[in-house]
């Protein structure tokens, strides 16, 4: 781990503990105003570090000691009379060892003790039913006011989000499937100005409509494309059409040219240095902006370059810290994607008319249980029982593997190895993709889904065997993927494939094929592909500002805050309704990992990210629950209405039950939080 990591962890860490601190604040400035007698006030938890209290002052541990030897009793068991007498504080304020939170100590009140009240005309059970409400919501009003606080001076700075601009239309979703009245699908570079009649703002508001939308409930996104004067219409109804489960349109934000800063951009270079080395001297901020002489700044602008070279080489230019020659980049055909009819943990497959290539091991990553057992540039041809599997069926064997070993054949420089290859949480510790360059088939695709229907692939009931090579298209030679892809862009649709079969001393295997106009259209618009993909660089941004007028940062502030409590309260609908999996929500590891990665972006991102935690305090800690501040504010409107407070029987069973559904929800949120990490 970087030093500059360690140090996000610890700003997340005690930013975290910040919001907890100041909502246990906001319960003892309220105690004080309603003349409670607070005992203790505690930033942080654990063992005391120093504490200070009036007629004591700073000492390193609790004052407790030093009074007890003192005066024969501690503070708390004094009357006010005896406080008086001595020059004593009733409050002992103390900093705690660990930054998580902080606690209030008030006279008659302890949480899950409802038995451990008081006669004293000063303890919270004597004080009136309205102070106490103001006291029990008190927490809940600073997280929020903290969270305005914060949304105010981001917006008075400015804070980038991601443009409300598409760069990907994912195929087979609710996106793709749309269609406006003029007969147009969305396409990349299309600007979304509104969502169901509101503007949006940020491509995050076109994920969470989908996310957030009732099941079976319609999207409606109005788009405005360059060189279209009106407006076009897209009506969509959000699906899960991933592994994770969300309801979702199946849209991908635009891309800048820009490779990230900090730990994602160190990744990134990696990842480009491994297609092309001399690419190794670029650093996070580097930014490619020239292409064949043409100025360029956007990831579409690339693609539309990639597209149109039919495969020539590119010259790109590029701006960095470090200097860098121009690079010559030649791009590669394009694959079709398969959906295939059998549910796996890989969606999609590649590859062309229902034939795929054998997965290939881009490299072996240095923490990897097969470091010296699997190499660099070898293909699997055998994974357990299956022979020739394609990459998204060795995703799903690993996934569900429960030894520690699986016999892997593996072919490397032509020969074929077996190996016991160890597995660890489903995992192989390697970089797999698809062997583009080795023409053998893997287990043929036969049944596919398209706009939620099946359909049989090309290839289907042909009986292709997996692990056939092959050998020609139409008379002409394949030695790739890529020269098989070309072969079939330069027929007419009329294909004869000629494979040499798996089984030892088979003669050549002849098939014939005619494709249908739609499929051989399908296959010649594929267009081209580069290692430089979307995800390795930064979004394209949008800046939202106040433009430096303070009222208008408030009101920004006021509604983004509003905006955040309506939609934690709609995560807890749609976790009711199954439309969002317990699977998505992340517990105090997750949010310390999440936010150690925004640090990286800059102050103004983690502010902004504070304020989204401090408003989800703030509503979880006001749900009518047992042991929370609402479940306290129900037992008092109860008190009102009936003249006495619930049972203590009962107190000690809602505690209990609540209790345990915090301990549940502890469990699986630290369970999802520890699978992300490792995974």
């Amino acid at each position: 781990m970087s030093i500059t990591s360690l140090w996000n962890i610890i700003l997340i860490v005690l930013g975290f503990g910040m919001l907890i601190g100041l909502h246990e604040l906001g319960h003892f400035i309220a105690a004080k105003w309603s003349g409670i007698r607070t005992n203790a006030f505690a930033v942080g938890m654990g063992p005391v570090v120093f504490s200070w209290r009036s007629g004591v002052g700073i000492t390193f541990g609790s004052s407790t000691s030093k009074i007890v030897k003192k005066y024969g009793k501690d503070a708390s068991a004094m009357s006010d009379g005896e406080l008086k007498e001595h020059g004593l504080s009733e409050t002992e304020y103390s900093l705690r060892l660990l930054p998580i939170g902080g606690f209030v100590s008030m006279l008659g009140q302890e949480d899950g003790k409802p038995e451990e009240v008081s006669q004293d005309p000063r303890s919270y059970n004597m004080c009136p039913i309205g102070k106490r409400m103001v006291v029990v919501s008190a927490g809940v009003v600073m997280n929020l006011l903290l969270a305005a606080v914060l949304f105010v001076g981001c917006f008075q700075v400015g804070v980038r989000f991601e443009a409300p601009v598409i760069g990907q239309v994912i195929p087979n979703t609710p996106a793709s499937e749309a269609v406006a009245s003029d007969g147009t699908h969305l396409l990349s570079g299309d600007k979304v100005v509104a969502i169901n009649g509101k503007p949006a703002a940020t491509f995050t508001d076109i994920q969470i409509a989908g996310a957030m939308s009732k099941p079976g409930d319609s999207v409606v996104l109005e788009v405005q494309r360059a060189g279209v004067d009106q407006t076009l219409s897209f009506t969509m109804t959000p699906r899960s059409v991933s592994q994770e489960g969300l309801l979702e349109l199946g849209l991908y934000p635009a891309s800048s040219l820009t490779i990230p800063e900090g730990e994602t951009g160190k990744e990134v270079v990696s990842y480009l240095a491994a297609a092309y080395p001399i690419l190794k001297d670029l650093t996070g901020g580097s930014q490619l902006v020239d292409i064949d002489g043409k100025e360029v700044s956007t990831w579409s602008e690339l693609d539309s370059a990639i597209q149109q070279s039919g495969g020539e080489t590119l010259i790109t230019r590029w701006n960095s810290s470090n200097t860098v020659d121009e690079i010559k980049i030649t791009p590669t055909p394009s694959f079709e994607q398969f959906v295939p009819a059998t549910t796996y943990v890989a969606p999609t497959e590649r590859g062309l008319l229902g034939l795929c290539p054998l997965p290939l091991i881009k490299s072996v990553v240095k923490e990897s249980p097969n470091q010296g057992l699997l190499q660099d540039g070898d293909v699997v041809i055998g994974a357990d029982f299956l022979e020739y599997p394609r990459q998204g069926q060795l995703r799903d064997i690993l996934s569900k593997f429960t030894s520690d070993t699986m016999p892997l054949k593996i072919l490397r420089n032509n020969e074929v190895i077996d190996i016991q290859a160890k597995v660890v949480s489903g995992k192989l510790g390697v970089l797999l993709t698809d062997a583009w360059d080795l023409p053998i088939v893997a287990q043929p695709v036969q049944q596919v889904i398209v706009h939620g229907k099946e359909n049989q692939t090309v290839i289907a009931g042909k009986q292709v065997l997996g692990g056939s090579t092959l050998v020609s298209l139409n008379g002409n030679a394949v030695r790739s993927w890529y020269s098989f892809r070309k072969l079939i862009d330069a027929s007419s649709g009329e294909l004869n494939i000629v494979f040499h079969s798996p089984i030892l001393d088979s003669p050549p295997v002849s098939l014939d094929l005619r494709l249908t106009t739609l499929q051989y259209d399908d296959i010649r618009n594929l267009g081209w592909t580069t290692p430089l993909v979307p995800a390795l660089f930064e979004p394209l941004y949008v800046v939202r500002s106040s433009g430096g007028n303070p009222l208008v940062a408030m009101q920004m502030g006021v509604d983004e805050t509003v905006n955040m409590v309506v939609m934690t309260y709609l995560t807890i609908d749609r976790l009711l309704r199954r439309s969002v999996g317990v699977d998505q929500l992340r517990g105090p590891v997750g949010i310390i990992h999440i936010g150690s990665r925004i640090a990286d972006r800059g102050i103004s991102y983690l502010l902004f990210f504070l304020a989204i935690i401090s408003v989800n305090l703030a509503v979880l800690n006001f749900l009518p629950l047992p042991i929370v501040d609402g479940g306290l504010f129900l037992y008092l409107l109860y008190e009102k209405f009936r003249g006495k407070p619930p049972s203590i029987g009962f107190q000690n069973a809602a505690a209990m039950l609540g209790l345990g559904m915090i301990g549940i929800l502890f469990v699986v949120t630290f369970y999802n939080d520890i699978l992300r990490l490792i995974g």
